[in-house]
């Protein structure tokens, strides 16, 4: 009995204790001085409670004694370092010290990573609400200055100003001419509004006003687009109809002059109420060509041109009855055209600009255009996107001109749908983003290694941006919420060099065309492909194209009902595109 200390080794050390000692409550035995070392460090908590919430102190702990008296125990003999079996287990204990202490390093390794996890979710947070607070501020400054440049503005400090009277002298004309003051203030402020418009640096505040109008209502329809999801089920019909696009025939169409060099160099369609659909296509023939898809028929031809047309655009105005192009051709010119549809009347010019420097990379008729009043954006290759306006007359009349700074030369352009941005590619591979709003540039992205940018596409969302390089391999996509590179798509030999892009109306599907074909990629998922179409061959051989000097030029545009919005919306799908080298435009999906 003399020796029952002994026989218990301490929880802490691992030694056997000596003279003194005890046991916790729970059970645990321990030296009493090195339990109370350790209770004095941690603050009085049990150091065998896993919760570490278990209080401990010195009243608590139980002697553990034997015979009576703890210092009759004979303490145990030292070991010999010359024992093998002794080393042996000396470095087991160290051995297993040292696994214990990696444990609890890991397990405080991984709590200070879950620590860190949530404070980076918070602080992300906290950017995304600054960032919220300060756009509604803009928003709310903004309509601010609306308010304060309005009419009911300008009738109350019309009604501020004191005219002179003689007294006593009033009657009725006097009473009149008070009356009128208010509408002759408003005038003279409208007057100097008009003076002020010549700085070609801002944007008017009338037509300002009209795409804040404009942007309202199509911004409803891009939230529609932002919120679509399809169920798989949804996206395999969806995937079907491209399928169907390569498994069908194709349609090929020559459009323009025989005598002119072969070439599509640009193409855009457009939509009218009755559900018919038209392309437009300008070339070498100096003449854009207005297509009309479900008849199989030319509509018009809108000649004028000094030179190549290298750009058009089209929209269809609110009565589904006319057509609104714009064309910019290599000579310089910037043109606007009224073609009516369905009726006698002929295609008419509705208005031209010369641009002070360059040429036409590309223009765009504003969706705030209307018959009586519109608005063109041309992109300069001297760096400047010009805003011109028609109101009547044979002139489109230079309203704002915004420059890049340093000596930067655009390639390309795109508007965003909304109508408040726009997107110029350069020759040394950046994207400027301009803020129409605000006159400023609101960021820029580089790619492409430094080489030109040769065409623009964004997608009906207004979140991805796609741009190509004829001199670098590859289209590269971009977030435009982030300006950030979101991927880089691998065009295959089948397509080659990429002329032209365009997504779908949905913002589901990317089409990008090639001089050897055209493939469809899905959005989101860039690199899986669901179809591709290849051109027929002719007479056993593929036709060979004409050599085209140059970036390459091109245009692909969607047709038919589309992929819908909703389930059971939609219907047919097409494709067409056109390159230079080559006459015809392709179809696929037209009969």
């Amino acid at each position: 009995q003399s020796n029952a200390t002994q026989t218990f080794a301490c929880a802490l050390t691992g030694q056997s204790p000596l003279s003194d000692a005890v046991v916790t409550p729970s059970g645990y035995v321990c030296s009493r001085r090195l339990l109370l070392a350790k209770l004095a460090e941690n603050g009085g908590v049990d150091p065998f409670d896993s919760s570490g919430t278990r209080r401990l102190d010195e009243s608590t702990l139980v002697d553990l004694a034997a015979g009576g008296e703890i210092g009759a125990a004979a303490p145990p003999r030292p070991p010999k370092a010359t024992s093998l079996p002794s080393l042996l287990g000396m470095l087991q204990a160290e051995f297993d010290s040292v696994l214990l202490e990696l444990y609890d390093t890991r397990k405080a390794l991984e709590e200070t990573r879950r620590e860190l996890s949530s404070a980076l979710y918070q602080n992300d947070a906290a950017v995304r609400v600054v960032a919220r607070v300060a756009r509604e501020r803009d928003e709310a400054r903004g309509r601010l200055e609306e308010f304060l440049s309005g009419d009911a503005v300008a009738m109350a400090r019309g009604e501020a100003v004191v005219v002179p009277e003689e007294p006593q002298k009033r009657g009725r004309e006097g009473e009149e001419e008070e009356a009128d003051a208010p509408a002759k203030k408003a005038k003279s402020n409208d007057d100097m509004e008009e003076e002020a418009s010549d700085d070609l640096t801002k944007i008017p505040k009338s037509d300002l006003a009209a795409m804040n109008a404009t942007w309202k209502i199509v911004t409803k329809g891009r939230k529609s687009i932002a919120k679509l999801k399809r169920s798989k089920e949804e996206a395999t019909k969806c995937e079907a109809k491209l399928t169907d696009l390569a498994d069908g025939k194709e349609k090929k169409v020559n459009l323009g002059k025989s005598s002119a060099k072969a070439g599509v160099l640009c193409m855009a369609s457009a939509r009218a109420g009755d559900d018919r659909e038209y392309i437009v296509t300008g070339g070498h023939g100096k003449a854009a060509i207005v297509y009309d898809v479900s008849d199989g028929r030319m509509v018009a031809t809108l000649s004028g041109a000094g030179g190549d047309v290298s750009a058009v655009h089209a929209i269809m105005l609110s009565d589904s009855k006319t057509m609104m192009v714009a064309t910019g051709s290599a000579d310089g010119f910037a043109r606007l055209y009224s073609v009516p549809l369905g009726g006698e009347d002929e295609p008419a010019l509705l208005g031209s600009a010369e641009l002070g420097e360059g040429a036409p990379v590309n223009v765009t008729v504003h969706p705030s255009s209307t018959a009586d009043e519109a608005r063109v954006l041309v992109g300069s290759s001297e760096g400047a996107i010009e805003l011109y306006k028609y109101n009547g007359g044979d002139e489109l009349k230079l309203v704002t001109r915004l420059e890049s700074e340093g000596d930067v030369k655009y390639t390309s352009g795109c508007m965003h749908p909304d109508g408040f941005i726009y997107i110029a590619g350069t020759e040394k591979g950046d994207l400027i983003v301009w803020d129409l709003k605000t006159q400023v540039v609101a960021g820029t992205m580089k790619g492409h290694d430094g080489n030109s940018v040769d065409f623009i596409a964004i997608s009906e969302n207004g979140y991805h941006v796609a741009s190509s390089s004829g001199a670098s391999p590859g289209i590269h996509v971009w977030d435009l919420r982030k300006l950030k590179l979101s991927a880089t798509l691998a065009p295959g030999d089948n397509v080659g060099t990429v002329h032209s892009m365009a997504f779908d109306p949905t913002a589901t599907y990317l089409a990008y065309a090639g001089e050897g074909g055209t493939a469809v990629c899905v959005a989101k998922d860039w690199d899986r492909v669901v179809c591709t179409l290849t051109p027929a061959k002719v007479g056993g051989k593929k036709g060979k194209k004409k050599e085209s000097s140059g970036a390459p030029s091109g245009g692909v545009v969607w047709g038919g009902e589309g992929f819908g919005l909703k389930e059971g919306e939609g219907g047919k799908v097409w494709l067409a595109v056109g390159c230079d080298g080559e006459r015809p435009v392709r179809f696929w999906g037209v009969e």
